[in-house]
């Protein structure tokens, strides 16, 4: 059964750019991992501090792999500290994306 987990999460405005950073670098790593079917972050037009993360994997053995990558601890550690209002639903209906999101990596 496929796995899919909706990330949600917000920064200070001053860490905005770094978190931008950082999260594309992992999206740009999760979807190379084995079992990944997609793997897209989006942050909002007018509010680019709040970010979102949508992912889905082929198994919960696949994405329990990617819970334990070195990709998403590097990603932790860069943005330690920098995080607020972190929300994870997973197996999240799907909805429209909003047209006000911007699609960072994907």
């Amino acid at each position: 059964m496929k796995e899919t987990v909706v990330v949600s999460f917000s920064t200070d405005d001053q860490y905005a750019e770094h978190v931008t950073g950082a999260l594309k670098t992992l999206a740009a790593q999760a979807r190379t991992m084995p079992g990944s079917v997609s793997f897209s972050a989006t942050t909002v037009e007018d509010a680019p501090s709040e970010f979102h993360i949508r992912q889905k994997w082929e198994n919960t053995a696949a994405w329990q792999a990617y819970l334990n990558s070195d990709a998403l601890f590097d990603f932790q550690t860069a943005v330690f500290g920098m995080l607020s209002e972190l929300r994870v639903a997973k197996q999240a209906p799907l909805r429209t994306r909003r047209p006000t999101c911007l699609l960072l990596a994907g």
